[in-house]
């Protein structure tokens, strides 16, 4: 049913969202140490 549907999103999604959130923030730190503030 529906809920399968949404488990299934959820599993598909997450490894995107804590890809794309641990490129954000090696962005951050990086900028960090060159030396702009953000």
């Amino acid at each position: 049913g529906k809920r399968n549907k949404r488990l299934f999103w959820v599993a598909a999604i997450s490894p995107m969202i804590s890809v794309i959130l641990s490129t954000f923030f090696v962005y951050i730190t990086r900028a960090d140490q060159r030396g702009v503030k953000i």
